[in-house]
């Protein structure tokens, strides 16, 4: 990490490409400011479907700035296939990857922050809708790595094909091949940028930095077919819950559902509380939707209540 700051423009957030695995991983970066590396508190945001991390940036910078701790570190990255930006040891990797693939991806990401970290780092996962169903995989196949708490937003944990909005995204998946979303995406990206920006914010009514990463980012053959096919590894994985694996790490989750949320509807709330009904689990009261990252009133609430949450960790 300690090369990736070097090899960055000195602002935050930090936008470079670290190594991870031989794999050029997009990443956004808010490092500590403490001159010594103890005593460290590292956040790694794991996004979620679409993987650009970018969509997060306003949400991110608001919790480093609201913390404002000298040992605390932001890293976001994307998901693997889910960014434009490939470098050359990138280039020509048409590979579309799955669930699985990410999952491995992120646990690549916490290993490389532990080898380059002192051992008394805590780590804090933070994951967005199937971000958190990632993160808590993360936390499963590293459980004594100094994982301190997984924050869950909006979580996709459980049996999310036959969630209103998994119902329909089963359908079009099934129905549709990658390749074809991926031939839309290079017609779209053929237009002039302010044409493709345009037609963007008409058809989703997007605006602000989230516009920019839909239209700009997004829209890109090799992108979309790997959202594609990540949403459909998506639908045939997240199926019944671990119990003994939630009730065994219970005490480091913290979960924050919606009821205005067709992802992660109101009834996976009463179930986690049914059966975890110790756990540090939220339902919020402002009905703020799914994808909260995209409406900056939204950004704000989310900021204030996560910040709340790390400084009561730090």
């Amino acid at each position: 990490m300690a090369t990736l700051i070097k090899n960055s423009l000195l602002r935050t957030p930090l936008r470079a490409v670290w190594e991870v695995s031989g794999y050029q991983t997009e990443t956004l970066l808010w490092p500590s400011i403490s001159p010594a590396n103890k005593n460290k508190t590292i956040l790694l945001f794991i996004p979620g479907n679409p993987g650009l991390v970018e969509y997060y940036t306003s949400f991110l910078q608001g919790i480093y700035k609201t913390v404002n701790y000298h040992s605390f570190e932001i890293i976001g990255v994307s998901h693997k296939g889910h960014s434009i930006n490939y470098h050359e040891s990138n280039k020509g990797d048409k590979r579309l990857y799955s669930l699985e693939d990410q999952i491995k991806h992120k646990v690549d990401c916490l290993d490389v922050l532990i080898k380059e970290n002192e051992p008394d780092t805590k780590f804090i996962l933070m994951g967005h809708s199937i971000g958190s169903y990632i993160a808590a995989a993360v936390l499963k196949s590293r459980p004594n790595h100094g994982i301190s708490r997984v924050i869950t937003l909006f979580p996709t944990l459980r049996e999310i094909a036959i969630t209103p909005n998994g119902v329909n995204i089963t359908r079009i998946v099934n129905a549709i091949s990658a390749s074809v979303f991926g031939f839309a995406g290079a017609l779209i990206s053929s237009l002039a940028p302010p044409v493709r920006q345009l037609l963007v914010k008409v058809l989703t009514g997007q605006e602000g930095d989230g516009l920019q990463v839909t239209a700009h980012q997004l829209l890109r053959s090799s992108v979309l077919k790997n959202t594609v096919t990540m949403a459909r590894f998506e639908m045939e994985t997240v199926k019944a819950l671990d119990h003994d694996f939630y009730t065994k790490h219970l005490d480091k989750f913290i979960m924050y559902y919606s009821a205005n949320d067709k992802w992660a509807p109101r009834d996976h709330y009463d179930y986690m509380m049914e059966h975890f009904p110790k756990g540090n689990i939220h339902l919020c009261s402002e009905n703020i939707p799914h994808a909260f990252c995209l409406e900056p009133k939204h950004v704000g609430y989310m900021v204030n209540k996560v910040s709340s949450w790390i400084q009561n960790d730090i």
